[in-house]
């Protein structure tokens, strides 16, 4: 399994790529959406980490999240009026400890590493939950599917990697794959129930987002 620092290497790599191709081609335009599109590629290149505990990919996703919405509250607060210190800085930081720690520690629970999270169907899911931010935040309007493709691209360029990496065991002396080798690019992991809820969800979406969901009308 490649390192970290290895993955955001590579995802540093396919982003510029990607980027590159797609002024050349004329896919989009602006610094603004190649800057997205970068960042869009180098999320995806560690999100299949994720279910690493303690791992930093875990940390940074978590942290930003619960950040992000502690962020969120406090802003919503003060537009409405709200001037109270104690609940303009008690309640963000009561719902950074609850996402950060608390759904940390559940995801925790319920993920093991290379598990459903290293598979084909998770890097769609995890575009179409880019797309499905995109449309949240106005995230360059018009171009959520292009954000979502990114971070697919990005998350499938991790799982390349990790099997480049296990079909050869050079640090073990060795030229013969290790035993990881298949385990990031599947379609189903070991746990049915993992398996089913990420199609369900993956499916869910596919049919209300309305840049997939015209791919499912006859």
């Amino acid at each position: 399994m490649a390192k970290f620092k290895t993955h955001v290497s590579w995802g540093v790599f396919i982003g510029v790529g990607l980027v590159v191709a797609g002024l050349i081609f004329s896919i989009f335009s602006g610094v603004e959406s190649a800057i997205w599109i970068f960042f869009a590629v180098l999320l995806g290149s560690f999100l299949p980490d994720l279910d690493l505990d303690d791992g930093v990919p875990f940390q940074i996703l978590f942290g930003l999240l619960g950040a992000g919405f502690a962020g969120l509250i406090f802003f919503n607060f003060y537009q409405e009026g709200e001037r109270s210190l104690k609940i303009l800085f008690f309640i963000p930081a009561l719902s950074f400890i609850l996402i950060r720690f608390v759904a940390g520690s559940i995801f925790k629970q319920f993920t093991h590493h290379r598990g459903m999270f290293h598979s084909i169907p998770a890097a769609i899911l995890f575009g179409l939950l880019m797309i499905w931010f995109s449309h949240i935040f106005s995230i360059i309007i018009g171009k959520e599917l292009l954000i979502g493709a990114s971070v697919t691209i990005g998350y499938i360029g991790h799982l390349i990697l990790d099997e480049i990496y296990s079909s050869t065991n050079l640090s073990a002396g060795s030229l013969f794959p290790k035993q990881s080798v298949g385990s990031a690019l599947k379609f189903s992991s070991a746990s049915r129930i993992s398996t089913f809820v990420f199609y369900c969800v993956l499916l869910a979406l596919a049919l209300t987002l309305p840049e997939t969901k015209g791919f499912f009308t006859i």
